[in-house]
């Protein structure tokens, strides 16, 4: 079987189980049992279930309200975040650069560093302070990104509808539905040479993409056109059309070569 990985939003309290049975905080429940600590778990489907205490704690994080928000909808607390921060090393590298090394819940680790210009200004609590108020940042940041998952899913159904419109007005053509098909460089030469004009989703220059041409040649001093026909050594190249006009006999570069994000322009 393949392993899979996930998160979801819950609801529990805290509560014993005995003989089978699971007693909330609140209820009565018989003595002189033997009582298994855990939590009452409800998820969004209504089901609830009892889970062990220290199963239960390594998969969940307790949230707490950030009181800051005009609404009760989950989100991140300040609390969280210096709740998940179980320890931080500091140490001055040279004489005025302070590093911080935090270490989270789940062991993951965060690196920060400041440094100041003189090294009679330098002062190791401040640059640990600047250090933190970074590692906190981050710490939201991959918070907020775990609750996103844990209310929508991984494939989450409040993906916003991007704007196609907006989103290739820059290349001067409509690339059709939002959900456009990337394909590889290898596809991209294909369609190329169905007549089909090609750009990377990464380029943001006004027409920007690339093209066939046909009949390449070159004039000579005296005036003569050369290689407009020749058959045996090829009249076509790719054309690179940007902002600053046209490049013939254009050359991928490696990241271009190996890129998934290829797509139909024109």
């Amino acid at each position: 079987m393949d392993k899979y990985i996930g998160t979801k939003l819950i609801e529990a309290e805290p509560a014993n189980r005995i003989d089978g049975k699971v007693f909330t905080l609140h209820e009565m429940c018989p003595t002189g049992a033997v009582v298994e600590s855990g939590y009452k778990v409800r998820y969004a489907d209504g089901y609830e279930s009892w889970s062990p205490k220290y199963v239960f704690e390594r998969a969940y994080l307790k949230m707490t309200v950030n009181p800051h928000l005009k609404t009760d909808k989950p989100s991140i607390s300040q609390e969280m975040v210096d709740d998940f921060i179980v320890a931080a090393d500091v140490t001055t590298m040279g004489d005025k650069c302070t590093v911080v090394r935090a270490v989270l819940r789940n062991g993951f680790e965060i690196v920060e560093s400041s440094a100041c210009v003189s090294a009679e200004n330098y002062d190791e609590k401040l640059g640990a302070d600047i250090c933190m108020k970074k590692i906190k940042d981050k710490v939201w940041f991959l918070l907020g990104f775990l609750l996103q998952t844990a209310v929508h899913g991984v494939d989450g159904d409040a993906v916003p509808k991007m704007d196609t419109k907006e989103v290739s007005a820059d290349l001067g053509e409509t690339c059709g539905d939002p959900g456009w098909n990337y394909m590889s460089f290898g596809r991209a030469i294909e369609e190329m040479k169905a007549g089909k004009k090609v750009a990377r989703a990464g380029w943001n220059g006004k027409n920007q993409h690339i093209e066939l041409a046909n009949r390449i040649s070159y004039m000579t001093a005296e005036g003569v056109f050369v290689n407009v026909e020749h058959e045996a050594i090829g009249n076509k190249a790719i054309a690179f059309c940007g902002t600053s006009g046209v490049q013939m006999g254009w050359l991928a570069s490696q990241a271009d070569m190996l890129a998934e994000d290829w797509m139909v322009v024109g």
